[in-house]
């Protein structure tokens, strides 16, 4: 086990919040390490390279500054872990089956691993796209296990965390300035590419991914600090769409507006397909909900919203006006990152992992297979082949739960703050589930998704909370008895005698 330069500098800071800080500094703490997506705290070289992201690192303090003795949070933690029983539900039913599933259907199936072998040669790029190799246990079981455990924690945290209204406040403003920062320093990677500034952004790229750094046509792919560009776009669809909703629902607006802004802008210009396919979804969601649900749609909201798209038509023609060969080279580059990905050499090879979840489920029964078992490229199939029906059937619940698709506060903005921001991280977790569905390699949903769901589940409980009155309260004068009451209670009490009556 090697530490990292990334990794020393969260034990300073993670033993410093343990000793010192609040539990909302360090929930803050954890916020912040999940803008290291390409990074590593730890290297394992005995579990074949795999190293420990920061976000993995700094939940170890987040889980011991919930769990020390004499913090006071047992209470809390308890009704953590119960909102969040079926994402427990899952995660334990999956990291049991990591264990045994790769054993007890061993060799019956041939998969994709994980992590492919560098030294292996392929006679054809065909060859490449569908190499597999007969089912067996790894050490991606064990490393995706403690991923889920992990992430059951992070859910379990923000539960914790947001179920106060100080902690509520520390996370929208926390993760504003977190968007923030991804947004700019993801133009920041592009604008200093080939410069020092990008040699000092490598070095916290020193994760054990496959460091990606594409461009096409001129046009540099944005990853900030992730492996490659879709990482980036993931991380900042999630949040692009939780700050949106916000700002929609006048949750901290000078904090969450700004970063919805820079973050829509940065997806924009990312080039990855994943931002691409994002926005495109969560713009058919709010503009469906608007059109069918009166008020889901704020007038104020949606004039802003209708004076940005026409300055975005404005600024798009006069460069078109202006550099005609420029726009023309930017839908080339729209054209290939989304119509034509489906059928590229990448698009294919993701379209053949992706059912391989669907064949291991059928082929276990329903069972599965167990997770880090196979690489996929879709989050619901890679639930299917991993966990079966049990792990299936108890992520759809769990979604459901923290969605919650009956209630009004889901749709429609509230005044109370607490039911907007849960609404807000329902809409964002289902956003990232579907993107997850066309990307995620992995049937862990990961910390932004537990960050999420936990949050959301926080602020809008299923069993809604009962809030103290606080308004005035009318004091009614002390009870009198009556004059006949009074007489009555003074009289003495008869005597009763054993004797019979004569």
């Amino acid at each position: 086990m090697q530490l990292t330069f990334i990794g020393a500098i969260q034990v300073l800071l993670g033993l410093s919040l343990f000793l010192a800080g609040s539990i909302e500094a360090m929930f803050a703490f954890l916020l912040v390490s999940t803008l290291f997506g390409g990074s590593a705290a730890i290297v394992l070289p005995m579990l074949g390279g795999s190293s420990i992201p920061p976000v993995q690192f700094a939940l170890v303090f987040m889980a011991l500054r919930l769990l020390v003795p004499g913090a006071g949070n047992g209470m809390a933690v308890g009704q953590a872990a119960r909102a969040n029983i079926w994402l427990a539900t899952f995660i334990l039913y999956g990291a049991v089956l990591a264990f045994i599933g790769p054993r007890l259907f061993a060799g019956q199936i041939d998969v994709t691993p994980m992590r492919g072998k560098v030294e292996a040669r392929y006679i054809s790029m065909r060859a490449y796209i569908y190499s597999t190799r007969p089912l067996s246990f790894s050490t991606q079981n064990i490393t995706t296990t403690v991923y889920l455990v992990g992430t059951l924690l992070t859910a379990i945290a923000a539960h914790v965390v947001c179920s106060k209204e100080r902690g509520r406040r520390v996370f929208v403003r926390t993760m504003a300035i977190a968007g923030l920062v991804h947004g700019l320093i993801g133009f920041l990677s592009v604008a200093a590419k080939g410069t020092p500034v990008d040699t000092v952004l490598a070095l916290f790229r020193n994760g054990s991914y496959a460091q990606l750094d594409h461009s096409y046509r001129g046009f540099v792919r944005m990853a900030g600090l992730w492996p490659e560009a879709s990482g980036f776009a993931w991380f900042g669809i999630n949040w692009f769409v939780f700050l949106f909703e916000c700002w929609l629902r006048r949750v901290d607006t000078r904090f969450t507006g700004l970063a919805a802004f820079v973050l829509a802008a940065a997806l924009l210009c990312s080039t990855a397909t994943t931002a691409y396919v994002g926005l495109g979804i969560y713009g058919a969601l709010v503009l469906g909900r608007s059109l069918l649900l009166p008020g889901a749609m704020p007038a104020d909201r949606a004039l802003i919203i209708a004076g940005a798209g026409l300055a975005m038509i404005v600024l798009i023609t006069g460069l078109m006006i202006a550099h005609p060969v420029l726009v023309n080279d930017a839908t080339e580059l729209l054209r290939h990152m989304t119509v034509d990905k489906g059928q590229s050499l990448s698009g294919e090879q993701r379209g053949f992992w992706a059912w391989q979840g669907w064949h291991a489920f059928v082929a276990t029964h329903g069972i599965g297979i167990g997770p880090g078992s196979f690489r996929s490229s879709s989050l619901a199939t890679a639930v299917l082949g991993c966990t079966g029906l049990i792990g299936a059937t108890a992520m759809i619940v769990h979604m459901i739960s923290a969605f919650k698709p009956t209630r009004l506060s889901t749709y429609v903005p509230s005044p109370d703050m607490a039911l907007s921001t849960g609404a807000a991280c329902a809409w964002a977790a289902v956003v990232d589930a579907v993107v997850a569905s066309l990307s995620s390699p992995t049937c862990d949903p990961g910390t932004d998704f537990a960050i999420l769901t936990g949050a959301a589940l926080a602020l809008r409980p299923i069993v809604p909370r009962l809030t103290p009155w606080r308004g005035p309260v009318r004091r009614l004068p002390p009870l009198q008895l009556s004059p006949a009451m009074a007489l009555g209670s003074a009289m003495p009490e008869p005597a009763f005698s054993t004797q019979p009556a004569e």
